[in-house]
């Protein structure tokens, strides 16, 4: 970190309150916990008329090899709730026994922690609607800053971004703060719509990720300065906005990701009812075809959601800023529970993909509701995404091979599912 760098370090995470029984789609429900060997074994002390018939019936060890993180699973009851929870939606386990007995998931969600340089960075999942509302609507929602302190809850299960190049793919760890800052600058140049910042998001991670071994380092300092070049001045946009739209493209990436995960089950009603709603506002049914389709798209797009996206622009550049802190993007989080070691670029292509869906969501549900279109529907489509996309892994590695397929992964593919 060069002296004029100043970390960017993510602490609003910590800020965060549950809304407890006012929540409309708690994460006691429909939701697996994973629960870390410390809590296990803690749950196995419990007599059997004090919860103990419980952790016997739905707590089960994971398979063998399990890091002590993910050593077990609370397995959802018959109605799809945590077993865990009273008639009164209240925690079983902490009313009984108190906070210390929670497990790491339980304590901390729906914040995500990271350890960058023994720094502890506290982001958001947003599939927590509370959670969501805080970082998409609040203006400055990235900048609070609370109290991650030990006590509030755990901070002994973290992920980590490893600086020392362990990594099989080689990374330019070393400037991983001056990458940081450009990056977020990036994403606050509203001086270029959104869909350009992340075009060059793009174009910047493919640069870095030709930097594929510890003699190429110093090539960085010259790769950003190039970008910081671009940002400063504002170039390229003209030539970015004379590159055609392909609505056409966009559209058919999204219903073909969109049906794979609802195939996959589990998904969540409030999701299907989001795409529901983008069914009907694109006009899709049996007998409407594709033209029409992609027609009512771009209509909807243009007459409903951009207006209320340039009336609101801190919604999207917050969604995107919480995902580069909650994945330490574009380097990833080497730690995390489900972690898949990818290159600079794969990991863009994972952004790329989760906005082009959510974006397609909303430009359907904006066309379903029209003049009507808000910050509550906003929510409602980023919170039931994130909790249908975020905590499944097997679905995001399939789609990175869905990109890969496609041939999607350069400058036109990129364009494609941005540009409308």
């Amino acid at each position: 970190m060069t002296p004029e760098t100043l970390p960017v370090q993510p602490r609003y995470g910590s800020a965060f309150h549950c809304i407890g029984g006012g929540c409309e789609d708690s994460c006691c429900h429909g939701m697996s916990v994973l629960v870390d060997k410390k809590t296990y074994e803690q749950y196995q002390a419990f007599p059997e008329e004090r919860l103990g018939s419980l952790v016997t019936q739905y707590v089960s060890i994971n398979m063998t090899g399990a890091s002590d993180s993910l050593y077990a699973r609370i397995s959802p009851n018959a109605s799809n709730r945590c077993p865990f929870l009273s008639a009164e939606s209240l925690c079983s386990v902490q009313k009984e026994y108190g906070s210390d007995h929670l497990s790491a998931t339980c304590s901390t969600y729906p914040r995500a922690l990271n350890n960058v340089e023994n720094e502890l960075e506290v982001s958001l999942y947003l599939s927590c609607p509370e959670a969501a509302r805080q970082v998409l609507l609040e203006t400055n929602s990235t900048q609070k800053a609370g109290d991650a302190s030990p006590g509030h809850f755990r901070t002994d299960q973290f992920s980590r971004l490893s600086t020392t190049g362990s990594s099989s793919l080689h990374k330019p760890f070393r400037y991983f703060w001056e990458v940081r800052e450009l990056v977020v600058a990036v994403i606050q140049d509203r001086g270029r719509p959104v869909w350009q910042r992340l075009f060059l998001l793009g174009m910047l991670c493919k640069r870095l990720d030709a930097v594929t071994s510890a003699e190429q380092d110093g090539s960085v300092p010259e790769i950003l300065a190039g970008y910081r070049e671009i940002v400063a001045t504002g170039a390229l946009r003209d030539k970015m906005e004379r590159i055609p739209a392909q609505p056409a493209v966009q559209l058919d990436v999204v219903l073909r990701l969109i049906d794979q995960r609802i195939r996959a089950g589990s998904c969540g009603a409030r999701f299907l009812e989001c795409f529901e709603m983008f069914l009907e506002g694109i006009g899709y049914s049996p007998e409407s075809t594709a033209g029409s389709d992609v027609q009512h798209y771009v209509e909807a797009e243009a007459r409903y959601c951009r207006p209320f996206f340039e009336r609101h622009p801190h919604i999207l550049e917050n969604y995107l800023l919480n995902y580069v802190y909650r994945t330490l993007f574009p380097f990833g989080r080497e730690a995390s529970a489900h972690y898949t070691p990818q290159s600079i670029f794969s990991e863009y292509m994972l952004m790329l993909a989760q906005f082009a869906l959510i974006r397609g969501l909303l430009i359907g549900v904006a066309g379903r509701t029209r003049e009507e279109f808000g910050e509550g529907h906003v929510v409602k489509v980023v919170q039931s995404f994130s909790k249908a996309v975020e905590h499944n892994p097997n679905y995001l590695k399939e789609i990175n091979q869905f990109m890969e397929d496609r041939s999607l992964g350069n400058p036109e593919g990129v364009a494609a599912l941005l540009k409308l």
